[in-house]
């Protein structure tokens, strides 16, 4: 078979990964979670076109990792000399962390991206928050017919020295017009919309109606993570939740949503069904904090086995059962 095209934007960061204990652990990072999940998943059924800069201080470590996957290509990577973004994430527990960014990359241009319009899919990843323009966004929209998904992800980060903090997005709808599937946990979702928090974790109910109003606003996939309890699926008239069956042991859940974005994808080329996507995903990214690191991407849970990985499948026939009782009142 044709393998599909996936060409993927957003930024490789510099992570520095200091656990509770103060273990610290240095890896590159950003899309480069996306770009070697799809890659283990995929095998020969998916070709990766990463879109992106790579400092020349880190050029030959990323050239040799990708060089282990033939179906990566390195047609979309714009070389820059000096550093990429150094991101420095400090554990607070082990869902929460202080992020802190230096930043010397720039925003990924119309033009790069330009030749990677035919794709399958055009996944875009909020890395540093300024990865991409919106009049990039609606420019690609208007010249391409393939699924375009966005993680929301630092799109909700201010751009500044030091400790990054949430602020609300501006003009939120113009993203949502140009876009067909969206990702983000539940706090980017309080802050991406504007909708008032007094700072509690939002319930059910509240992330049910931003859900059903993104949904009105013509997005036909909405994903809503919420670390270890599961993630929300939007889907036509409906939100469902599934419920994270791994959460026993969480080393790093660095990238975890990124895997959870990429897993996702791999699945639903081939399913073209949501719900079945969306289970494996959780499956996927919940085994993922048992890793720290870009290790986790080629770790048992994907190494090999793929799809037919005895821990992440799921029947269509189960999938069918369940959607009334995952379907939320």
């Amino acid at each position: 078979m044709t393998p599909f095209n996936v060409t993927v934007v957003g930024t490789i960061n510099h992570d520095i990964i200091i656990s509770q204990k103060g273990e610290r652990k240095e890896s590159l990072g950003g899309i480069l979670y996306n770009i070697l999940t799809l890659s283990e998943i995929g095998k020969k059924t998916i070709q990766i076109f990463p879109v992106t800069y790579i400092g020349s201080y880190k050029k030959e470590e990323f050239l040799n990792i990708l060089k282990k996957h033939q179906n990566i290509s390195t047609k979309g990577i714009k070389y820059i000399r000096g550093k990429i973004n150094i991101n420095i994430l400090e554990y607070i527990n082990d869902n929460e962390r202080k992020e802190t960014t230096d930043f010397f990359t720039d925003e990924i241009t119309y033009a790069m991206i330009k030749p990677f319009l035919s794709s399958d899919v055009l996944l875009f990843n909020f890395i540093s928050g300024y990865d991409i323009s919106i009049e990039t966004i609606e420019k690609v929209r208007k010249n391409s017919n393939s699924i375009i998904f966005l993680d929301v992800h630092s799109l909700v980060l201010k751009k500044t020295k030091g400790e990054r903090l949430f602020y609300p997005v501006k003009n939120w709808e113009k993203w949502v017009n140009s876009i067909d599937i969206i990702q983000m946990n539940t706090k980017e979702l309080l802050f991406f919309t504007g909708y008032p928090s007094s700072g509690r974790k939002p319930n059910k109910k509240i992330i049910k109606e931003i859900i059903s109003l993104l949904l009105k606003k013509g997005i036909i996939i909405v994903l809503i993570t919420s670390g270890e309890e599961g993630v929300y699926l939007g889907y036509r008239n409906g939100v469902y939740f599934f419920k994270q069956k791994y959460k026993s042991v969480v080393k790093d859940t660095t990238g975890c949503g990124d895997i959870f974005s990429s897993s996702f994808l791999a699945k639903f080329l081939f399913s073209k069904d949501p719900f079945i996507s969306c289970e494996y995903a959780n499956n996927v990214s919940g085994l993922s904090t048992k890793d720290t690191g870009i290790s986790k991407c080629s770790s048992y849970l994907t190494q090999g086995s793929g799809f037919n990985n005895p821990l992440l499948l799921f029947i269509r026939d189960q999938v069918v059962e369940v959607r009334q009782r995952l379907l939320l009142s």
